[in-house]
């Protein structure tokens, strides 16, 4: 899906080691994204965690975004560990310095500005956008829901997170039904 030079979308989904384990959490993969002229990822780019993307992607419908706003990227490489948040709803994912990013600003009630560091601006409808984004979730969503079944950790960190993490994504999801 495009708009005035911007695209996102899922070329490949795959757990982390091409294996379907229910213990594997994350989903991975590569995503094409371009802001006007400038391809920011393509197939040939870093291996990124969809489900954390797509998590991303569905707050920036509401809220403006800024490198650095999370603990990690909007394409992050990998997602280490989940927290959870004790006052809300809502949780950060934390994984290594690389990812790709970029800005996500609200210009008004009807659209979406995203500009890259290189100073390329692409902006969209707010619902194309909310349209682009739910359909992203919705693919990731139903990877998960064709996979095996994932086993909740026992550890009590992680098993918050993991819980925190789903019940964010539901909340974000239903919000835009």
């Amino acid at each position: 899906m495009k708009d005035n030079n911007f695209d996102i979308k899922i070329l490949d989904l795959h757990w982390i080691k091409d294996v379907d384990d229910s213990t594997d959490l994350c989903a991975h993969g590569h995503v094409f994204v371009k802001i006007g002229d400038e391809v920011v990822a393509d197939k040939d780019s870093l291996d990124v965690t969809v489900s954390a993307t797509a998590l991303y992607l569905m707050r920036t419908l509401k809220e403006n975004y800024k490198k650095d706003d999370y603990a990690s990227q909007l394409l992050p490489c990998c997602g280490h560990f989940i927290i959870a948040d004790d006052e809300k709803d809502f949780v950060n994912i934390c994984g290594c310095p690389s990812g790709i990013d970029w800005t996500i600003i609200h210009i008004d009630d009807n659209k979406v500005k995203h500009l890259t560091d290189s100073g390329q601006e692409a902006t969209i409808d707010k619902e194309a956008y909310k349209k682009i984004v739910i359909d992203f979730a919705d693919q990731v969503e139903n990877f998960y829901k064709t996979s095996l079944p994932k086993t909740i950790p026992t550890d009590d960190f992680d098993k918050k997170g993991y819980l925190t993490f789903w019940k964010e994504w539901r909340q974000l999801r239903d919000e835009w039904k």
